[in-house]
This record gives structure tokens, C-alpha cells and sequence, in this order.
């Protein structure tokens, strides 16, 4: 298959569709379900995938057995990979793309099949790799995103809509929130009364909080506005703070622009 269009480097290398890679080496990928053959066990797949790569055997030996320990697999390492579990396999993927120490990582889903123990404990190892190496990293699971990258790309059916740093991305998107809190009853009265202020972009209930997102560049002046309308309007207010605007929300609100403008075209 050909390029369409653009051009792209691995590694500071042009990459060339039938060349040989020299960096190939230094690049691992990992898919979402990684499959590794069935007869051997858990430790003769990673000196395998070590003697692929020609890692030191002295050196291969000591990563060998630090990744089984630190992915819990010691007590398996000896048993056929046939009889392990979905989450083992996936476990055992991401100690072999970790034991060749690459400088680029792609890693698709890596976390899919764990349980929240094993993709706490993934998702710390993959944080530590910043500033070791390039982590290409890509989820469905947005909060894991924003905990763990500093650059974005979003793609809706094969289309870029979006590439930033998550700083930049946050800034630019998430608009600003706030949660009050008042008495009991007297919620659908300050919600109704919130609505009607210019600054205010939406109002939902949130149990027993008002959650109140402001308009693009307005959240001080509805900030500094709000209290003192709602308690001059007989409101007693208990409680007002800033909510946060998450990487899902932001999503959203930039797939509803695209779709918006597609419409508008």
C-alpha cells in the first residue's frame, strides 16, 4: 500500500514502505490481544522474544525474572501460556514489549483486559517510562488517557479532528464548572434562577448539587456574580466550588463541533 499523503519518521529515520528498518529494534508494539505460542510457558516466551531481539542473555536473564515477578506472574511462569487467562496473556504482552528496554512503544488497549489492580499497576509502569521512551498509547478508557499522557490525538472514523498537548487541550475546551450547594428545598428554585444569568452556558441537577458550567470566558464574572444574586434572591447557598472539566467531557463537546460543521456544510 502506498502513502495517500505526508511523510513519516520513526526515530528521526524516514520510514519506507519495502525498505529494511535498522531502528526496528528499538521500536515494540503491542496489540490488544497479544497471542504467543500456546506450547511454551510464560518464561520460554520472553527468552524468546529476548533472543529475537538479541538481548544479552546475562542481562535477559535478570529482566526475565523481574517482569514475572512485577506483572505477578512468577508463580506461572513455568506453566503452558495455553492455560492462561485473557488478563495473563495481556499481562505477559506487556512484559515482552518492556524486556528489549525499546525507545518507542505503540500500545493498543493495553489495559482492556485487566482488573482495576492490574491496570493501576500497567498504567504507574507506562507513566514511568516518560522521558525513557515514546509511548504511543491508544484507549477507548479517556480517564486512563488523561492520567497518563501529555499529547492528544483524537480520530473519529479515520479522521484527525484534533492534536494537542493535554495542557493546550484542557485549556481551549474545558470550560469552566462550579458545584452548589444549597438548601433542600430550594434546588429547583436557585437552578431556574442560576439559568437566567448571561454568564451561565448550562445548569444540571447533580443529587443534591448544582453543577453550573459557564459561558466561554465568562467563569469569573459568573463566578464573582452568582453568590451574591443567589443570596439576595433569598438563596442560602452552603456550599460553592470549582469542578474540573474532564478529557471525556472535552471529547464530546469536540466531537459535537465536528459533527456540527459537517451538518453545516
Amino acid at each position: 500500500m502506498s502513502a495517500s499523503s505526508g511523510n513519516i519518521k520513526v526515530l528521526g529515520e524516514p520510514l519506507r514502505f519495502g525498505n529494511r528498518l535498522s531502528y526496528l529494534r528499538y521500536v515494540n508494539y503491542l496489540p490488544q490481544d497479544p497471542v504467543f505460542p500456546e506450547g511454551l510457558s510464560g518464561k520460554e516466551s520472553l527468552n524468546l522474544v529476548a533472543d529475537i531481539y538479541k538481548v544479552d542473555q546475562k542481562k535477559s536473564r535478570h529482566r526475565v525474572e523481574r517482569l514475572l515477578e512485577h506483572f505477578q506472574l512468577e508463580d506461572a511462569a513455568n506453566r503452558k501460556v495455553g492455560a492462561y487467562s485473557r488478563g495473563m496473556k495481556q499481562r505477559l504482552g506487556i512484559a515482552a514489549v518492556l524486556l528489549t528496554e525499546p525507545e518507542l512503544l505503540i500500545l493498543d488497549e493495553p489495559v482492556s483486559a485487566l482488573d482495576p489492580e492490574g491496570r493501576r499497576r500497567v498504567l504507574d509502569i507506562i507513566s514511568k517510562l516518560k522521558g525513557r521512551a515514546t509511548v504511543f498509547f491508544s484507549s477507548h478508557i479517556l480517564a486512563d488517557v488523561e492520567r497518563i499522557c501529555d499529547h492528544v490525538t483524537i480520530i473519529n472514523q479515520g479522521k484527525k479532528l484534533l492534536d494537542a498537548s493535554m495542557n493546550d487541550l484542557l485549556k481551549r475546551y474545558a470550560m469552566e464548572q462550579y458545584l452548589i450547594t444549597v438548601k433542600p428545598d430550594q434546588y429547583n428554585k436557585a437552578a431556574a434562577l442560576i439559568q437566567t444569568r448571561a454568564s451561565v452556558r448550562q445548569v444540571s441537577l447533580l443529587h443534591d448539587k448544582i453543577l453550573v458550567i459557564s459561558e466561554p470566558g465568562e467563569s469569573i464574572k459568573m463566578a464573582e456574580e452568582l453568590i451574591p444574586f443567589l443570596i439576595n434572591e433569598d438563596i442560602t447557598v452552603t456550599e460553592f466550588m470549582q469542578n474540573r472539566s474532564n478529557l471525556e467531557e472535552v471529547f464530546f463537546r469536540i466531537l459535537d463541533e465536528y459533527q456540527q460543521g459537517g451538518q453545516e456544510k
